[in-house]
């Protein structure tokens, strides 16, 4: 599965326009026709926030974030950790095993989010995870 991209994955070929209405759009279809093993931080990040392939990310994101919990992509200290934290409850409620995997890690985590991201935004990620479940 890692060997293959997003695209193949799917069975979906986006066709390639001639211009791209906004840069995330076309870094979005870039990011789609990487290996699944090659992506980095940030192309994870992006994609699943963009909820593009989810289904084939999750399990390196969560990966990731067992290896750190506030592991960054090109935005800032926890940004990977805030997108998945924002993938929708319809996803998590169909891959409950994954959902206690994060939910897991999240938590016996806390003590690091919090002296290295803040209280605020441990609690803002705390409200997201409870009201996915």
């Amino acid at each position: 599965m890692q060997s293959k991209s997003i695209e193949q994955l799917e069975n979906d070929y986006w066709k390639e326009p001639s211009e791209f209405p906004t840069n995330l759009v076309k870094r979005c279809f870039e990011y789609r026709k990487i290996k699944v093993s090659e992506l980095t931080i940030e192309q994870i990040r992006l994609l699943i926030s963009q909820k593009i392939g989810i289904e084939f990310l999750i399990g390196i994101a969560l990966e990731k974030l067992e290896q750190n919990i506030i592991v960054e992509g090109d935005l800032y200290e926890g940004d990977l950790l805030d997108s998945v934290s924002k993938v929708p409850a319809e996803f998590w409620n169909k891959n409950s095993t994954e959902f206690l995997n994060f939910k897991n890690t999240f938590e016996s985590n806390k003590e690091k989010i919090i002296s290295e991201l803040g209280e605020k935004e441990y609690e803002r990620i705390s409200e997201r995870i409870k009201a996915s479940c």
